[in-house]
């Protein structure tokens, strides 16, 4: 194959972006599209201004910082692995916000890459079809969310720095959210937080059901 049509076929376009009703930051559904589709990309960010010609982000992702996002296929074994590639280490604020406030910073290595694996869920109290969740298993690198002292010592019982080992991205009540799953770096307990992709906003107090489900995509 040509390297010109190699590099376009690892490029896709807007077309795969989930729409804003279900998504709204446009980096998100981007991602999120890539991710759903199982399209192979390799991009770097001179692509990704070129995809992305009016990306705006309403939340504090360093998009200047993000050197390429790729999704490959392993040939032997069908699976899939997504990564993301910073120029270097990085701290940035956590990007989404609870009570109107951005709890903490995100600290990660320069590579972050995760395994993705698919499973089917139904929600409780369903008659549709299953839907598929997205369990993105860190494979490479380290990400530590850190939680403002503050705020730590308020919520003790709910929050905690903690180190993430999962992201899991489902569908609940019609919108977009993700869980992160990991071990608090205090106390060793496993830790959950969820994220709201069509509001753009952390869910807290997590409700017994969204619960319930989080346990079931990663149980521990």
């Amino acid at each position: 194959m040509p390297a010109q049509e190699q590099g376009t076929s690892l490029r896709p376009g807007r077309e795969v972006s989930l729409p804003s009703t279900e998504v709204k930051d446009t980096f998100f559904a981007y991602i999120l599209g890539i991710i759903s589709s199982g399209a192979e990309m390799e991009i770097d960010n001179e692509d990704m201004r070129a995809i992305l010609v009016e990306f705006k982000s309403t939340m504090d992702v360093p998009f200047d910082l993000i050197s390429r996002v790729f999704q490959h296929e392993d040939p032997d074994t069908a699976e899939r692995r997504i990564g993301l590639e910073f120029q270097r280490a990085v701290v940035i604020p956590i990007p989404f916000s609870l009570l109107f406030y951005h709890p903490g910073s995100i600290t990660s290595t320069k590579l972050l890459s995760f395994d993705v694996r698919r499973s089917a869920w139904t929600e409780t109290g369903s008659t549709g079809e299953p839907r598929t969740v997205f369990d993105l298993v860190l494979a490479e690198g380290s990400i530590l969310v850190d939680i403002d002292d503050w705020l730590e010592a308020l919520l003790s019982a709910y929050l905690e720095d903690t180190w993430i080992r999962h992201i899991v991205l489902f569908k609940w009540h019609g919108d977009w959210l993700g869980m992160l799953e990991g071990t608090g770096r205090s106390t060793g307990r496993v830790m959950r937080a969820y994220f709201d992709f069509t509001k753009n906003s952390i869910m807290f107090p997590v409700p017994d059901p969204l619960d319930r489900a989080g346990r079931f995509f990663v149980p521990g």
